[in-house]
Formats: structure tokens, C-alpha cells, sequence
């Protein structure tokens, strides 16, 4: 089953403060403003993409060609925690009509999961599923300790790593050791 996730309202804040990251780079004037919040902003995608989180609250879609086996047993994992809220489910037809089949939907524990004695829409060839939702701890001071730590320790070693020009390679990049047991004590185990 092919899937796509996509962001459709960023967060309103990055994850940590400019103020936050200058203090943990140590850096005294306002000259590298602008790249620490590059940074803030590159780090926290990194991390976020590498854990299956969201840190500040935004709103997500998820695009589906097929319904995914799981959907009307125990439901679906949606590949982003914590999900705040459910927005909507759609099937668009070829011709990008939409039928809102919400109502026939949950979020239980993570999952998308069809509503007791509700039937499952029937997909036809060109039809496909648009899953909407909300997901994120809250604002940035509603992210656990533990994640702004990791952001600040992945934005240093951003800075420290990034080529003379200024510029950012994140994809080059490790995790540091340091954020990887960060992230390890956050692993939920899934049964």
C-alpha cells in the first residue's frame, strides 16, 4: 500500500526558542539569528521524521491508495504520535470529488479505527483515502524536556558539522549518541 504524509498547517513555533538554541551554542549576538532558526527548524524535522513524532501541534495528511488490512480490526497506525485529534477522512474519487466518511471513523491509541457497526467504504479503481489530523504535544513549552534536549543536542551537532559556506547538510549528519538514548527511553513497546 503506497502512502504519503504531508504537512498542511506547519507549527505556529519551533520546538525550542531562538533564545533557547543561542544559549545552548553559546553564541552572544544576533549575527547568526537567522541559521540558528534554520537549524531549530532542520533539526526538529530530523528528529521528528526520525522517532514518528510531532513536537508542536500541527495538522497532517495522510494519503492511502488502499484501506490498510487493519482498519476494521484493531485499526490503523498512523505513523505520527501524539495524535491530538481526528480532522476528517475522505475518498476521493478520479475526478477529485470528496465523500466525508468521518463519521464512520475513530482515533483509538494511535490508530484510525472504524466506529462499532460501521461499515467500511468500498475503494473503486482511482479512488483514494485522505486522512486528516491533528497531532503534536501542544505549544513548544507543552514539548517534553527530554525532546527539546534532543532538538538542542541535534542542533549542536548541526552547527558543529555544517561546511564553511554556512550551509546546512543535515542528511550527512549521525545522530548523536546522545539523542539516539534519548529516543530509546521513548520507545513505546507495540505488541
Amino acid at each position: 500500500m503506497m502512502t504519503q504524509l504531508t504537512v498542511m498547517v506547519p507549527p505556529d513555533e519551533p520546538a525550542v526558542s531562538l533564545a533557547s538554541a543561542k544559549a545552548y551554542l553559546r553564541i552572544g549576538h544576533s549575527g547568526e539569528d537567522d541559521l540558528v532558526l534554520d537549524l531549530v527548524d532542520a533539526a526538529t524535522k530530523r528528529l521528528e521524521q526520525i522517532a514518528g513524532l510531532a513536537l508542536v501541534h500541527q495538522t497532517l495528511q495522510l494519503t492511502w491508495l488502499h484501506w490498510p488490512q487493519a482498519i476494521s480490526g484493531r485499526g490503523a497506525r498512523l505513523p505520527v504520535s501524539p495524535i491530538r485529534s481526528l480532522v476528517s477522512v475522505d475518498v476521493h474519487d478520479a475526478d477529485r470529488a470528496e465523500t466525508d466518511v468521518s463519521e464512520r471513523f475513530q482515533i483509538d491509541c494511535g490508530r484510525l479505527r472504524l466506529r462499532p457497526w460501521s461499515m467500511l467504504p468500498g475503494l473503486t479503481s482511482g479512488e483514494r483515502v485522505v486522512v486528516r489530523f491533528e497531532a503534536g504535544f501542544g505549544a513548544a513549552e507543552e514539548v517534553p524536556d527530554d525532546l527539546q534536549e534532543a532538538v538542542l543536542r541535534l542542533v549542536g551537532a548541526i552547527y558543529r558539522a555544517r561546511p564553511g559556506d554556512g550551509s546546512i547538510a543535515t542528511s550527512d549528519i549521525g545522530v548523536p549518541a546522545e539523542v539516539q538514548a534519548i529516543l530509546n527511553a521513548r520507545k513505546e513497546v507495540r505488541l
